[in-house]
């Protein structure tokens, strides 16, 4: 048996081939995981699962290598018919039924597949395999399945992220997450996750990305979590956890403020600050308490924020947009990823698509091209816009001069947004850009605008750009 997907970059694991590894009893003996990156070749992929000669071959399918494994699986199948295809992950949950993928394959498990991956591969070694394609899995008890943490290798925990989980589902109905669509919330025990981990640390691992949906739902659960990494705390270990900001209570943001700097990174789901549009998307969420929250974990924590908003919701105009943009910038968290509205396969987005004229994209990642209040050009714009934010905010590359250009029109997302259309008529692209030629335009944008005498500009991003080691590439700027 081969477990296998194609991850968007090496420092990503696959934690749900490892959640199924675990669970296969006397079977892990005889599978193997095969982890391959995007950058890989469809043939060059296959050619390597075939080399073992598999019996079963089970595919994680997500929103990013769905493409690429459906090429994969094609190749396999005209060079080895004999071969057991069985898909899962969450690319194929739902709407898989006309896709080539679906059809190249010979099962299909919808849901948690500890238990019914297990069973299928039982039955298919002893030749009794099961009679219809689509195995529906039924959430197993979280009490009764295995941990996967011991099959992280010595490999995984000093190069990639480890992955956690303490919770599966979340008690919120978001119309964009697929999360809406599961019932509730159900929890892993604690101490045998403690146990884990202490074993993980022991061997070393330092990073831990917990994958709960919503990670700071109750203090009972939350306090003892932290404690236990507070009480363990080495030099070099990062959490990385998903919160909903307007949920953290007093006792949670009391420990997280006494984790060291840059020991906790908060990946904080914002979305909008519009109580109409969050309203219409069925998200739960006080616009003001998560202010309040932000404030506090960026003046009274070490924690790294990531804080995410989206675009092109139901509902949503462009004067919404920029006012969310710029409620978020005034509460500086260190990064802002400003994503465009997604239509996850199943997700309950899909009610709104006639009332409100959205229009997707046919392909992966399915975004939102156009809806009644925002035009396609204007959603062109915004992507754009979220590119070179990203390059030129979330980076740090620009510390002192970048909020210069803030200064330029009255609303920051006017100033970022004036500033990505020039830098459009400039590259014409937004991805390969060398960070001297990013510098280069700032300055030229700066000056032209007058924010301050050119030679101070020079001066200022000069001095961003040398300010870490490692960079020699002379700049363009005058002032030399």
């Amino acid at each position: 048996i081969i477990l296998t997907t194609i991850n968007a970059r090496y420092v990503h694991s696959a934690f749900g081939l490892r959640c199924l590894w675990a669970n296969l009893g006397a079977l892990r003996e005889r599978t193997v995981l095969r982890e391959f990156q995007s950058r890989q070749s469809p043939d060059a992929i296959a050619d390597t699962l075939l080399e073992a000669h598999p019996r079963i071959i089970g595919f994680g399918v997500y929103i990013w290598n769905a493409a690429a494994l459906t090429a994969v699986v094609h190749t396999i199948r005209e060079r080895c018919s004999d071969t057991t295809i069985v898909l899962g992950g969450p690319e194929v949950a739902y709407e898989y039924e006309s896709t080539e993928l679906f059809a190249l394959g010979d099962y299909l498990v919808r849901g948690e597949g500890e238990q019914a991956f297990t069973e299928l591969a039982e039955g298919l070694l002893a030749g009794r395999p099961p009679a219809r394609k689509i195995i529906h899995a039924a959430p197993p008890a979280l009490d009764a399945i295995e941990l996967p943490y011991d099959a992280y290798t010595h490999e995984d925990i000093a190069h990639r992220m480890l992955y956690v989980e303490t919770s599966r589902g979340c008690p919120f109905q978001c119309d964009f997450c697929l999360s809406a669509l599961e019932p509730g919330v159900r929890e892993f025990p604690l101490p045998p996750f403690f146990d884990a981990v202490e074993r993980l640390l022991g061997r070393g691992a330092r990073r831990f990305r917990f994958v709960d949906r919503t990670f700071n739902l109750r203090d009972e659960r939350v306090e003892p979590i932290l404690r236990f990494f507070l009480d363990r705390w080495i030099d070099g270990m990062q959490l990385h956890l998903e919160i909903m900001p307007d949920r953290l209570t007093p006792c949670m943001l009391d420990l997280m403020a006494r984790f060291p700097p840059t020991g906790l990174h908060l990946e904080v789901g914002v979305q909008t600050f519009v109580p109409s549009v969050l309203e219409t998307i069925h998200r739960t969420q006080d616009p003001e308490q998560t202010e309040r929250n932000l404030r506090f974990l960026r003046c009274k924590t070490g924690a790294l924020l990531h804080s995410d908003l989206v675009a092109g919701l139901p509902g949503q105009t462009w004067e919404h947009v920029a006012a969310d943009f710029d409620r978020l910038l005034a509460l500086r968290p260190h990064e802002i990823q400003v994503g465009i509205l997604k239509r996850l396969k199943g997700a309950p987005i899909e009610r709104h698509v006639e009332p409100y004229a959205m229009r997707f994209a046919l392909g992966p990642p399915y975004e939102i091209l156009q809806t009644d209040t925002l035009s396609s050009d204007q959603l062109q714009r915004i992507t754009r816009f979220a590119r070179y934010l990203d390059r030129y905010y979330n980076s740090n590359n620009f510390p002192q001069s970048l909020p210069l250009l803030w200064q330029t029109h009255p609303s920051p997302f006017d100033a970022f947004m004036a500033f990505s259309d020039r830098l459009w008529q400039v590259f014409y692209r937004t991805h390969h850009l060398p960070l001297n030629h990013l510098a280069e335009q700032l300055y030229l944008y700066l000056a032209a605008q007058r924010i301050a005498r050119p030679s101070d500009l020079a001066c200022l991003i000069r001095a961003d750009y040398h300010r870490l080691p490692g960079r020699h590439d002379t700049l363009n700027l005058p002032y030399a």
